[in-house]
């Protein structure tokens, strides 16, 4: 009986086409969702690939709401400038925004709910919504849609 016996070469052939295999199963990771750390380091995120049947984004109420909650900064500008003048300034301050269909902030009404009733600071949350900007709507028409702020 005659046992085959692979050639040295045959061997390293094969070892070299499984370590292969293995590292590149290896190198498979999920994309990074890290936060960049306090280092100052960055961390890049992979680009969101676009699904085919994917919708461009439309003004829905949650949408409205984190772009609102994302401009809050904007708000407590207005909040600090206010209490120059009235240090113990607080409340509630409610608004109607209507949002055209472009996504353009066409009119900020102060709503009668507010408990926080200044002028000055009415006009500079106004002054600084009117520049936001919002996805356009679904069917190209306005939209009015209440947000409440609670300034403590």
């Amino acid at each position: 009986m005659t046992t085959l016996r692979p050639s040295s070469a045959t061997s390293w052939t094969l070892l070299a086409v499984a370590v292969t295999a293995l590292a590149t199963a290896a190198c498979k990771k999920q994309p990074d969702t890290q936060t960049p750390d306090d280092a100052g380091g960055e961390v890049s995120k992979p680009a969101e690939e676009p699904e085919d049947d994917a919708a461009p984004e439309v003004l829905t109420v949650d949408v409205f709401e984190e772009t609102v909650q994302g401009k809050t900064g904007d708000v407590t500008d207005c909040l600090a400038k206010a209490r120059e003048a009235k240090p113990d300034l607080a409340g509630k301050l409610v608004y109607d925004f209507t949002i055209a269909g472009d996504g353009k902030v066409s009119e900020v009404k102060p709503d009668p709910a507010s408990t926080l009733k200044d002028e000055g600071m009415n006009a500079c949350v106004i002054e600084k919504a009117k520049t936001w900007q919002f996805p356009k709507t679904r069917d190209g028409e306005s939209m009015t849609l209440p947000y409440t702020f609670s300034m403590g």
